[in-house]
């Protein structure tokens, strides 16, 4: 993900399945004890947010990409 490099939806969602990943990972330990399924529900969810939100999850595609181009 160069500076140089146009932003593709293909990159916003996959951006949006990491912190499906992450969020679900978390769910599911916590509150499913399972974390597959945490995991699993976390990419939807993450795949559906970005499909349905596409101004949201490009908004916080770009201020994480900012941030750790500092």
């Amino acid at each position: 993900m160069s500076d140089n490099s146009d932003d593709t939806g293909g990159e916003r969602v996959v951006f949006a399945m990491l912190v499906g990943v992450t969020f679900g990972a978390a769910l599911g330990t916590t509150v499913l004890q399972d974390i597959t399924q945490g995991i699993v529900a976390g990419v939807v969810v993450g795949t559906l947010a970005a499909l349905v939100f596409p101004a949201w999850t490009g908004r916080l595609y770009k201020t994480v990409t900012d941030k750790l181009g500092e």
